[in-house]
């Protein structure tokens, strides 16, 4: 799903991290693509999508919690939201691009949570950024 993100910080020095707004929710991602030069207080049209480095799990909530919630000063977060088939709806949707929730069909349409070890933020290529 594509989204225009408001950047509300780049840091100076990790070149990939910054944090954007997407309709209401903050979070300090990892651009692992950006094709152009960004700018603080700027909207870009980006996808948001997920990396584990180690272990994934996913385990059931029942509480019907969407949010995200940083873990540390990483990049890690717990996300917690509404599973589906290939994403998980956590006041944003967030794409499952490597098919980890085929391993989990019986929490299809539950609220889950799980760690990830960062939310990947991807510019896009479309469309030129508004200000605001």
């Amino acid at each position: 799903m594509e989204y225009m993100a408001l950047v509300k910080r780049l840091d100076p020095h990790v070149e990939e991290e910054v944090t954007v707004e997407i309709e209401g929710v903050e979070f300090t991602g990892f651009a692992f693509i950006c094709p152009y030069e960004i700018e603080v207080g700027q909207k870009y049209p980006v996808s948001i999508g997920f990396t584990i480095l180690d272990e994934f799990k996913v385990r059931e909530i029942y509480e019907n919690e969407k949010e995200l919630e940083r873990l540390d000063q990483g990049f890690g977060y717990c996300i917690r939201g509404l599973l589906d088939e290939n994403s998980i709806n956590a006041g944003i949707i967030i794409l499952d691009e490597d098919e980890y929730f085929a391993d989990y069909p019986d929490l299809i349409g539950k609220y889950v949570e799980m760690e990830v070890d960062r939310i990947s933020i991807e510019f896009l290529e479309k469309g030129i950024h508004e200000e605001l």
